[in-house]
């Protein structure tokens, strides 16, 4: 009788996320009917290795998001990352290590920044990412407005590399979304995060460093947007100041899908897989049904507005705020 509450409780506390993976299941099928080689070896190692690209942004995000912030300016950093390791590694495999350690750590300077000027100045992390946005913009196409620099050989090599017949791209995003899911589980920040979100007030009141979680969590988050660019350099070989358009809205969007509440203090890292899978295989399968990709952006926005309705529901029907 008891184990079957708990796994009614189970069912109930997540069941929007099974419909999340049910809607990728029925996007799988409608690919399936209309060509056979969507669920082919190729298509499906496609699909994931997209996936890891907008997957690892989104883990950033989705941390940032559990604290009741946000952050806008991702997108405009991996353009700048992009930028950056291209000119720093110029082709030459001795530069790679220098280029990827400058990179990364120009990501957790930006991500300090915005802790800090929110902590200490107590601006809203709306405003201080948005402004960044367009600063990290304005500096890249500072920087240039056409390809620039280019990756070495052997980095290159990294996208098409594979193990096992998987890219090691794939491999690198499931590393990243076991350490997060590590993370917020089992670790004393995770439960922090959760607090923050949660209830603000309460989690000052019983001590918690929130000032200091702050600093964690946007640093990770731009940890995470500078790897993305890392990823891309990978993919693309030069610095190209496209990159990383709309990157935000797309991360913000798989984060909110797989039940992140935007309030904070809700979500789960198996929740914002499922949502970027949904918005990958989406892609996906307007390319294989030959649908116009402006209608893309429409379709991503009918999902985002359907699923924060959704769970807003949700969270009325269980008398308030429900936690992860």
């Amino acid at each position: 009788m008891k184990l079957n509450a708990m796994k009614q409780s189970f069912f109930n506390k997540h069941s929007l996320i099974f419909v999340v993976y049910g809607l990728i299941m029925v996007l799988m099928v409608i690919g399936a009917l209309n060509s056979e080689r969507f669920l082919s070896i190729r298509n499906l190692t496609n699909v994931l290795r997209q996936a890891a690209y907008l997957g690892t942004a989104a883990l950033g995000e989705m941390l940032v998001i559990l604290t009741a912030g946000i952050d806008l300016s991702i997108g405009s950093l991996v353009k700048l990352c992009v930028l950056v390791s291209a000119i720093l590694m110029d082709g030459n495999p001795d530069n790679v290590w220098m280029a990827v350690f400058l990179t990364l750590g120009l990501g957790i300077s930006i991500g300090l920044i915005h802790a800090f000027l929110i902590n200490e100045f107590n601006l809203s992390p709306f405003v201080v990412t948005f402004a960044s946005l367009f600063i990290l913009h304005g500096i890249s196409l500072t920087i240039t407005t056409k390809p620039i620099g280019r990756a070495s050989r052997d980095f290159l090599m990294l996208y098409s590399q594979k193990l096992m017949g998987i890219p090691i791209i794939v491999y690198y995003f499931l590393s990243i979304t076991l350490l997060v899911m590590f993370l917020l589980r089992k670790t004393v920040f995770g439960k922090h995060i959760y607090a923050i979100g949660g209830n603000l007030s309460v989690a000052q009141l019983s001590g918690i460093p929130v000032k200091k979680v702050r600093y964690g969590v946007y640093a990770l988050c731009s940890l995470l947007a500078a790897s993305t660019g890392l990823l891309w350099l990978m993919r693309m070989g030069v610095g190209d100041p496209v990159i990383g358009k709309e990157l935000e809205l797309n991360a913000i969007i798989a984060v909110v899908i797989g039940g992140t509440s935007l309030f904070g203090g809700r979500g789960t890292v198996i929740g914002v897989l499922g949502g970027v899978l949904l918005l990958t295989f989406t892609d996906n399968l307007l390319v294989v049904l030959g649908v116009n990709q402006f209608m893309s952006g429409l379709i991503k926005g009918i999902i985002f507005v359907t699923a924060v309705a959704l769970y807003k529901q949700e969270d009325r029907s269980k008398g308030g705020f429900s936690g992860p």
